[in-house]
Parts: structure tokens; C-alpha cells; sequence
């Protein structure tokens, strides 16, 4: 599977600062995941924000959890040079 970015016209890829993010348990089964983000600087500015709601089995959350600490850690020991704690 390849990932397809999506691109504005100029041919940059787009990207929304995420803000802020909700989690809530869904039945004791799976974890809905709110995560708010901005699309403009402009609403970074004033606040607006806009949402998307995820709905993640455990398992999901685990691998996301890994996936994003494991990324985390190597940009911060990339930018300091030394490993992370």
C-alpha cells in the first residue's frame, strides 16, 4: 500500500497542526480518539479549530503508542544528538 499525500495546488503537502486530542472508552470494547487540529494560521490565531473522531480497537492503540514513541524518540536523538530517557 502506498501513501498518497494530499497536496495543495502548488504541490506541497498539506499539513493541520493538531491542538488538542479527547479519548474516551466506547462500550469497554475501543477508544474514540478526538483529535482537534487548525487548517490556517488564521485559526491557529483565533482558536477555530476543527475536529476528526477515530474509532481504535486496544490493539490499535498499542501499535499507534509504539509507532509514534519509537518516531518521537528518534527525531529527538537526532536533534540533539544524544538518546532520549
Amino acid at each position: 500500500m502506498s501513501l498518497e499525500l494530499k497536496k495543495d495546488e502548488n504541490g506541497n503537502v498539506v499539513t493541520n497542526p493538531v491542538t488538542g486530542w479527547t479519548m474516551i472508552s466506547v462500550a469497554d470494547m475501543s477508544l474514540l480518539l478526538a483529535i482537534q487540529y487548525v487548517e490556517t494560521p488564521q485559526e491557529l490565531e483565533t482558536g477555530s479549530t476543527h475536529q476528526i473522531q477515530l474509532l481504535l480497537m486496544p490493539q490499535e492503540c498499542l501499535k499507534l503508542a509504539e509507532a509514534l514513541t519509537r518516531n518521537a524518540k528518534r527525531l529527538l536523538e537526532d536533534q540533539s544528538g544524544k538518546p532520549p530517557h
